[in-house]
């Protein structure tokens, strides 16, 4: 399997979609599976209101990975 860039999107309620960061490798993590971070330990970051919408978006690819936090 091949790595690839990605790069996470985010959108507050009531805004428009930003990309919350450039792309960045990512890296074969074993089987089917890649990863990347942002932050220092994966815990630093901002901070965004209930019911913000994040998503993750690999670079050829149309589908992304979203999640809403509540």
């Amino acid at each position: 399997m091949r790595s690839g860039s990605a790069r996470w999107l985010v959108k507050k309620p009531g805004g428009t979609w930003k990309a919350g960061s450039g792309w960045k490798r990512a890296g074969q993590v074993g089987g089917t599976f890649v990863e990347t971070s942002w932050g220092r330990d994966g815990h630093t970051g901002p901070v965004y209101p209930r019911g913000t919408r994040i998503c993750i978006e690999f670079k050829g690819l149309s589908t992304r990975a979203c999640v809403t936090l509540k």
